[in-house]
């Protein structure tokens, strides 16, 4: 098989009992002088209110994990950047804050009056920060589990956040079609962009931090630039369009769609590389791995599927 060849490793049918809503990749190196490998993981959560952690080893998913503390379905889950902890949001206000390897529950942060949505790690791991129908994002310390600062989007229904891999900027999109932009260090709101027609679903920043892509319910998938919040290019895929994600080297994009699709979008072009039919329902989520070369999709039809995604050859001079 051709190495730029897209295809499937891995497909796991009834992965849970119930939709499955979000998915995270974490990579875990060895520390010290030791002879353990890398090993990736892939995290799953939905409407069954279980967290599950499977080991990817020779394109097979292992079951790890099966984590218990929500009482109702995950709605969001993050991995710190260096792979070790795992935070999850249920519908039941919780977060859930859980260390990777043992599966053990470090912290639980529950909040006293309103809901929490997607959750986004700062960049040294140390915070988290999750955004809420009353309008607020909140940034909570890992270790406390205090609020350490509020943003206030003036009155926007925030279904999806992200952090910035600089630590400057704080966006979140909301159930109205807009995305704010934030400067964390001072708390300040930058910028309002109605950006799209209908709801946000999924906000993302480029590794370089200078570009952030959108998803909605409108069917597009548009690319922003963070300083000028101009947009940049977008692409119709007449479909509800349920996440966003960047490769980490910023050279594509996965859209996860209503229509049971995956697509990988050149970031150079704005236009398909190629597009996964694969699932029977919605797919909720997407992600890369840290390698690029892997793509995960969870979706409604309860099924889990890494896909081979290698990065696109250049043409010989």
């Amino acid at each position: 098989m051709s190495p730029d060849v897209h295809s499937i490793l891995c497909k796991k049918e009834n992965a849970h009992e119930e939709p499955i809503y979000s998915c995270a990749w974490s990579r875990i190196k060895p520390t010290g002088d030791t002879k353990e490998t890398t090993k990736d993981f892939v995290v799953t959560g939905g409407l069954d209110g279980i967290v599950k952690v499977w080991h990817d080893h020779s394109n097979q998913l292992k079951l790890v994990h099966e984590l218990q503390g929500h009482c109702m379905a995950v709605i969001s889950i993050a991995i710190s950047p260096d792979g070790h902890t795992i935070a999850t949001t249920s519908l039941d206000s919780t977060m859930i804050i859980w260390e990777l390897t043992s599966g053990n529950n470090v912290h639980e942060i529950h909040s006293e009056d309103t809901d929490m949505w997607q959750v986004s790690f700062s960049p040294d791991g140390t915070h988290i920060v999750t955004g809420s129908h009353n309008g607020r994002l909140t940034i909570y310390n890992i270790e406390t589990k205090q609020p350490k600062r509020t943003f206030d989007t003036r009155g926007l229904s925030v279904l999806c956040v992200a952090w910035s891999n600089d630590d400057k900027h704080i966006a979140c999109g909301s159930v109205d079609g807009n995305v704010c932009i934030f400067k964390v260090s001072q708390g300040k709101l930058l910028h309002t962009v109605e950006a799209h027609m209908e709801t946000v679903r999924s906000v993302c920043f480029s590794p370089n931090s200078q570009l952030l892509v959108t998803a909605s319910n409108d069917g597009f998938v548009k690319l922003f630039d963070v300083a000028s919040a101009n947009e940049l290019c977008k692409m119709d895929l007449t479909t509800w369009v349920l996440s966003a994600r960047f490769t980490p080297d910023g050279g594509r994009i996965a859209a996860a769609a209503a229509n049971g699709s995956v697509t990988i979008i050149l970031l150079e072009s704005f236009k398909a590389l190629y597009t996964f039919k694969e699932h029977t329902g919605i797919v909720w989520d997407a992600h890369f791995n840290a390698g690029g070369n892997k793509l995960v999709s969870v979706s409604k039809d309860k099924a889990i599927i890494v896909y081979k995604s290698p990065r696109p050859q250049k043409p010989a001079k």
